[in-house]
């Protein structure tokens, strides 16, 4: 991507996607960084209302918008059976239905942009049905999102829109920090190939890299961020 092209980071205010915001700033994009609680746009991803408002605010600002990151999600540990109904509700609000509302919301305002893009947030707990710190319900969360991805993909092609997603295995991140503090980030680095927990910064150069021009070809497709877990 060259230029002023316009972005949409949901979850921008914290953690992958402050960093994945501050990368697309750096190589010259305006950004938006919706978050629920800090950020540059009030944007609750859960509530439909203030989706429409957050994309009427971009439209007006800056003319439309060329790439939507759907970064914005919730985690759920512990056993299954100790998961609320509550929560698991949360979670699905968060990490399903909010893309569902952002991609619908944001389609106007993609369309007819060259370069239009969609890169969504999933997970490799996605394939393992849970992970070192996700449960079976945030696996099944994020195995929708890359359902979703491979069926927009071949929905949104010949509207001239790319949509793929990135699978990262645990992310060094403050809403991993007290999980990982308590033995866990070791038993998940000795699974990891390469030897360590992947960066905010490892995700966030794959969220470019799908968005730019270099990947004008792929759409429809996850790209697992996670220094071999899923080959171990």
């Amino acid at each position: 991507m060259n230029g002023k092209k316009v972005v949409l980071v949901t979850g921008g205010g914290r953690g992958i996607g402050a960093a994945i915001a501050d990368l697309f700033e750096s190589k010259g994009c305006l950004v938006h960084r919706g978050d629920i609680a800090g950020g540059t746009l009030a944007l609750d991803v859960t509530n439909r209302a203030s989706v429409a408002e957050a994309m009427q605010r971009i439209a007006a600002e800056s003319g439309g918008l060329d790439v939507l990151v759907n970064n914005a999600g919730l985690i759920c540990v512990g056993p299954p059976q100790d998961t609320p109904g509550e929560e698991f509700d949360r979670l699905v609000a968060t990490n399903v239905t909010g893309i569902y509302n952002c991609v619908l919301a944001a389609l106007p305002l993609l369309a007819g942009r060259k370069g239009a893009a969609i890169v969504n947030i999933a997970s490799v707990s996605s394939e393992r049905g849970g992970g070192a710190i996700g449960n079976v319900w945030y696996g099944t969360t994020k195995a929708a999102v890359v359902a979703l991805t491979k069926g927009l993909g071949r929905e949104l092609g010949p509207k001239g829109i790319r949509i793929n997603a990135i699978s990262p295995a645990v992310v060094d991140t403050d809403m991993t920090h007290e999980l990982l503090a308590t033995g866990l980030g070791q038993k998940a680095i000795a699974r990891i190939p390469l030897g360590r927990l992947a960066q905010k910064a490892d995700v966030a150069r794959a969220a470019w890299f799908l968005a730019s021009e270099e990947a004008a070809f792929i759409t429809g497709e996850t790209i697992a961020v996670d220094g071999g877990f899923l080959r171990t």
